[in-house]
């Protein structure tokens, strides 16, 4: 046996199974939640590349476990270097699926949820790793179906989404074919440049960078809340690991500086657009977008601090730190926008006019987490956004101002949002109109919210270890 079966062909085989049973919706909720945690705890248990033993009452006492496989001349490899990603796959699909019935995203999501962890898994595995781009174009094609349920008409945003995760393929492909012959620095300056500007393009296409990020605000009104945080948690994510990993395998091309300058120079612009624009929507959906992007807009700037030949390649520690509060703070903000979303006909600011007035949890929940993404003190996202600040300050102070004034916007946001909820008449009574299982996901959400806040010591080495992991294989 080998791991690619385990954490690649068999969650493929469990999303085909569930879609046969998407009948039973309840049920195939809490497979999907049983198995992605099983994943996760095999990763972290299994003794991969060792022989590992069944006992003596079984017929075949032990097998080997070998971190290879083949396919049509493509090699997926997924050793004990690997543990830290699969736990992070699997463990982030098993907290998106622990919301996905209370959060009403349809029949389709568990399975196709475990297809997108199979193919991004795969994505992280092959060899060459350039393929990668195939399998990523793969994962967006498979979350159409949840973005877009059928029987809806597609939306603009879904459309724009798929032209863009499409264009970025060849340019990823050309690039890796440019660099197929190269091994040390390359002596033409030209096809440097050449080779930066195709791997700029190709990423920014799959990232959703600036000015190619339209489709996230344009999914976060159309679709589902919870489906569309989903996406642009996932997608980016695993496309930005991809792109360190590309810079890690070609130390000559992360060390240009012009590399650097323009990662530092996006993540900038995103930071502070996203966070702008964010202040002045009135749409909560359109507002979780933009946050998304200000997310995304962080792990450039993140990136851009491990490349360049004076930067210090352990900030990227900060880039695999961002990964938690992020996730918890999306899945969060995403399933309170699903719970009010039943209430109302839609997210503008004029249908959810004194909407905590009944749904109290679920609005505080909406801010909590966005006070949080916003680098609010005592919650999530606090203690990296501050490293993550002050690692900026010391390179360039007018850097560090822009990303402030992202962080600005994006909790006035958060302001303009608590009062259009609270606004109501004054003798309006207070109620909980929640069900109790989103009571007890909201109140567990938020108290992951100030935990990781406050106690950051206890989540953030397994990240760290991440990082570790990568420079050494990349080198």
């Amino acid at each position: 046996m080998n791991t690619p079966t385990i954490w690649i062909i068999f969650p493929g085989i469990a999303a085909a199974i569930l879609y046969l049973l998407r009948r039973w919706k309840r049920a195939i909720n809490l497979a999907g939640v049983v198995l992605a945690l099983l994943l996760a705890w095999l990763a972290w248990k299994l003794p991969i590349g060792e022989t590992l033993s069944l006992g003596p009452f079984t017929r075949l006492p032990s097998i080997n476990l070998t971190d290879t496989m083949t396919i049509l001349g493509r090699r997926f490899i997924l050793d004990a270097a690997s543990r830290p990603f699969l736990i992070f796959i699997y463990l982030g699909i098993a907290l998106w699926f622990g919301g996905a019935y209370i959060a009403r995203t349809g029949i389709l999501f568990v399975p196709v949820g475990l297809a997108v962890a199979a193919l991004l898994t795969a994505a992280l595995a092959v060899e060459p790793f350039l393929f990668a781009a195939l399998l990523i174009e793969m994962a967006a094609l498979a979350c159409l179906p949840i973005l877009s349920p059928p029987g809806k008409p597609v939306g603009r945003g879904v459309l724009r989404f798929l032209t863009f995760q499409t264009l970025g393929v060849p340019f990823i492909l050309y690039a890796g074919l440019l660099l197929s012959g190269v091994q040390t620095t390359p002596e033409n300056p030209s096809l440097v440049i050449r080779i930066a500007i195709l791997m700029v393009l190709g990423f920014a296409f799959f990232t959703a960078i600036f000015p190619f990020h339209t489709w996230i605000p344009m999914i976060a009104e159309e679709a589902n809340p919870y489906t569309a945080a989903f996406v642009f948690f996932f997608i980016p994510g695993i496309v930005s690991l991809f792109a360190l990993e590309f810079l890690n395998r070609y130390p000559w091309l992360q060390a240009e500086p012009g590399v650097s300058t323009a990662l530092s120079f996006l993540g900038v612009l995103m930071v502070s657009i996203g966070g702008i624009w964010a202040a002045f929507q009135r749409h909560l959906g359109r507002i979780l977008g933009y946050a998304a992007i200000v997310e995304i807009g962080l792990s450039l700037l993140a990136i851009s601090l491990g490349a360049g030949r004076t930067a210090n390649p352990d900030l990227q520690n900060l880039f695999f730190a961002l990964f938690l509060p992020r996730g918890v703070g999306l899945a969060i903000w995403a399933l309170a926008l699903a719970t009010l979303q039943a209430q109302v006909k839609d997210l503008s600011f004029r249908s959810v006019q004194g909407l905590a007035r009944r749904a109290p949890v679920a609005a505080s929940s909406l801010l909590l987490a966005n006070f949080s993404l916003a680098g609010f003190p005592l919650l999530a996202s606090f203690p990296i956004d501050v490293a993550l600040w002050t690692a900026l300050s010391s390179q360039s102070l007018s850097v560090a101002l822009l990303v402030l004034l992202g962080f600005i916007g994006l909790l006035f946001a958060g302001f303009r949002t608590l009062a259009v909820l609270v606004m109501g008449q004054e003798n309006e009574d207070w109620r909980i109109t929640e069900t109790r299982p989103q009571l007890l996901l909201l109140g567990m959400g938020m108290g992951m919210l100030f935990l990781i806040g406050l106690l950051p010591q206890w989540f953030m080495p397994m990240m760290i270890n991440m990082a570790q992991i990568l420079r050494g294989g990349g080198g």
